[in-house]
């Protein structure tokens, strides 16, 4: 990890019901939002902006795996699998990682 001012608290609450709100568009800026974070506050080079691209976006659930390490107890294997098959719950590791580093 290289800068932790990159990362901010985010909650899962608000993200729940954004994603809701917006019928499932959320998780695509959320996606983007934390690759962002994630280049810019660990060592790992991201394209953030390969997200917002259907099918591309597994490149990104990839480079997001790989930094989430840094900031989750979680390897990046477990991560983009779950990436894959169960979203919610990477989502809930990966955003919760970041919140615990936001807040030291």
């Amino acid at each position: 990890m290289t800068d932790k001012s990159a990362f901010t608290t985010g909650s899962l609450v608000k993200q729940v019901v954004l994603t809701i709100i917006t019928l499932g568009l959320y998780p695509i800026y959320w996606t983007y939002k934390t690759a962002k974070a994630l280049d810019q506050g660990t060592n790992q080079d991201l394209s953030p902006i390969l997200a917002i691209i259907p099918f591309v976006n597994i490149i990104v659930f990839w480079q997001i795996s790989n930094a989430a390490e840094s900031v989750t107890d979680q390897g990046a294997m477990p991560i983009f699998l779950l990436f894959i098959f169960f979203p919610i719950i990477s989502w809930y590791w990966v955003q919760t990682g970041i919140n615990a580093v936001a807040q030291q």
